[in-house]
């Protein structure tokens, strides 16, 4: 009886391990880097953010760089519903000057990085409707292990 018993722990331990091993060599699910460009009428979308819902339903998020280029890490494949942000950066908050103080030494404490703002005329306003990923209509068939997606909007 006490082998038998031993018996069945051995199992049970050893598919504990193959199960372990499965899991981190990549057996669940994949994963991608989205890259690419976004641009409005021909021209490039030189600040923001790009954000991709996922096949599992979480969000994911990448700046806009200076030249309307991106790069989503990390993104499971399937299928995406993606979104892009892109408010005014000049846009000043109307507070008093003590509060912006406030509001520039968290963020430095915090570490975010605060990127540069485009040369006055280069941004460009997008339809409200391209902000959020769910009302955008841009959706996208992700596949690893890199891959390149142009936005272009109207």
């Amino acid at each position: 009886m006490i082998t038998q018993t031993n018996r069945i722990r051995r199992t049970i331990s050893r598919l504990f391990v193959v199960a372990v091993v499965l899991m981190m060599t990549g057996c669940g699910q994949q994963s991608t880097d989205v890259t690419g460009m976004v641009t409005s009428r021909g021209r490039p979308v030189v600040w923001g953010t790009v954000s991709i819902i996922g096949s599992d339903q979480m969000t994911y998020y990448a700046p806009i760089q200076l030249d309307g280029t991106f790069t989503v890490t990390g993104v499971p494949v399937g299928q995406a519903k993606v979104g892009v942000y892109s408010p005014d950066p000049y846009f000043e908050l109307p507070v008093s000057r003590a509060v912006k103080l406030r509001i520039e030494e968290a963020r430095r404490a915090s570490g975010v990085v605060t990127p540069p703002k485009p040369p006055k005329g280069q941004w460009i306003k997008l339809p409200t409707k391209y902000s959020d990923p769910l009302s955008s209509g841009i959706v996208a068939e992700l596949t690893a292990p890199t891959m390149p997606l142009d936005i272009r909007l109207d």
